[in-house]
């Protein structure tokens, strides 16, 4: 007897999500072309291909994620977003669901959150002793900010929760606004905003400062209304962690200046700028030793003569022929002192000055910090030019 369609249907759903979960993937794209359905996860942050399936099987498909994230079943014309949980063996993973109507089909993305306690702390995610230290010293105190800089997929909000790891919640009240929850802690109150309601990070922030808070995590400054509150809140008795999208921590400041803040109360209120990357680090299993190249030690920061190993990646089975496996952070941390701290109110200092300053204080880039995995065989050059 034939199996029923539904079951069928069902099965390649959990089969699909459970090989993404088992593959590290952090998303899922479901793509319907013009005679099959393409499947792609995108592994340590690049997209691979995996097994297609029929297109006859594409709708049901889709049907079947639009029923687990409890939105319209019937809409095909319209961009729809949802939520559900998925439990593989003792692990619960938050799926997001973003549909978007395409000549073929809908296509689906779905991001997948796996809470792994394990990974969130600043060893963890490959953050560099002195820097930590840095960082470590900043949660400790009663106010003040931590910005967290870089493009989307660089891992700032993994940053962000590491940080607040090293906070003591028993002591202090931390309260969180993000968009979404990614990771729940025990101690924590989190909040997570809604846009349909007019439930803004702008306005939940308010409400926070309402609640007695000590420390504050704003999961994004993405408007000048948010960053004000947010500065001025680091101001005024409050350690506000937060993330805002800019390429490195220099060009940080000129955006915060555009959005509308004050210099001033910029650099009253900041205590540091963390820009930072993810670079895939390179298989263990597979990864093959560059031949020697002068040029190359220079470029890297090495003497010509140094004895260093540099490597390159290959692919194997264990890797998934990608030459690849996981992901670790490259980070740049700027000390806002008192002489930075001045530099920064001027209203006559340009941005060309401030890189001035800054490169003779020893800031020499995310690149540098990337060539110091280099360095240690974590990583090939290539990759640190991909994501620096």
């Amino acid at each position: 007897m034939a199996e029923p369609e539904e079951a069928k249907t069902v099965q390649l759903v959990d089969r699909v999500l459970e090989r993404a979960i088992n593959n590290g993937a952090s998303d899922i794209h479901i793509e319907p072309r013009r005679e099959e359905v393409r499947v792609r996860f995108r592994i340590d942050g690049v997209l691979v291909d995996r097994p297609p399936f029929a297109l006859m099987l594409g709708l049901s498909f889709t049907s079947r994620l639009k029923v687990m994230a409890n939105i319209d079943i019937a809409e095909r014309r319209l961009p729809q977003d949802g939520t559900f949980r998925f439990n593989f063996g003792e692990m619960e993973i938050d799926v997001r669901m973003s549909t978007f109507p395409t000549e073929y089909g809908e296509k689906v993305v779905l991001r997948l959150l796996i809470r792994d306690g394990d990974t969130l702390n600043l060893k963890a995610i490959g953050m560099p002793g002195k820097v930590r230290e840095q960082v470590t010293d900043i949660a400790s105190r009663s106010l003040g900010m931590l910005l967290v800089t870089g493009p989307t997929g660089s891992g700032k909000t993994s940053t962000l929760y590491a940080v607040l790891d090293e906070v003591d919640a028993t002591t202090r009240n931390i309260m969180t606004l993000e968009d979404p929850i990614e990771y729940r802690f025990e101690d924590v109150i989190q909040g997570q905003t809604n846009q349909k309601i007019g439930f803004t990070f702008a306005t939940g922030l308010r409400s926070i400062l309402r609640q007695d808070p000590d420390v504050i995590l704003v999961g994004e400054m993405r408007d000048g209304e948010t960053a004000d509150i947010a500065f001025k809140s680091a101001l005024t008795g409050h350690l506000v962690l937060s993330s805002i999208h800019t390429n490195s921590a220099m060009e940080t400041f000129v955006r915060l200046f555009d959005m509308g803040l004050e210099r001033y109360v910029v650099a009253s209120a900041l205590d540091a700028l963390l820009a930072q990357r993810l670079v895939r680090k390179l298989c263990a299993y597979c990864r093959e030793l560059q031949p020697y190249d002068a040029d190359l030690n220079t470029l890297v920061g090495c003497k010509p003569n140094d004895d260093v190993s540099i490597y390159k990646s290959k692919g194997c089975a264990k890797c998934n022929g990608t030459g690849f496996r996981g992901r670790t952070g490259v980070f740049e941390l700027i000390d806002v002192d008192d002489e930075l701290n001045d530099i920064v109110k001027s209203d006559s200092a340009s941005y060309t000055e401030l890189r001035t300053f800054l490169v003779q204080r020893g800031y020499l880039g995310l690149r540098q910090a990337g060539f110091s995995l280099l360095r240690r065989g974590l990583t090939s050059l290539q990759e640190v030019y991909r994501v620096t």
